[in-house]
């Protein structure tokens, strides 16, 4: 959202630097640069086996 403002403004003319966007909607700026990343799951070994076990009868 906040960037899609900022696109818009700066094809009409007006130049708003993302930060000021983001102190006028309350967003903290790190929202607008960052994507989160979901980590790889964890397997706990102690189910693995036996669930494979059980998949493989």
């Amino acid at each position: 959202m906040i960037r899609t403002l900022h696109e818009g403004r700066r094809a009409d003319g007006d130049v708003v630097t993302i930060s000021k966007l983001c102190a006028w909607f309350g967003v903290p700026r790190r929202t607008v640069y960052y994507k989160p990343s979901k980590s790889a799951p964890k397997l706990n070994d102690k189910f693995v086996d036996p669930i494979k076990a059980m998949i493989e009868e």
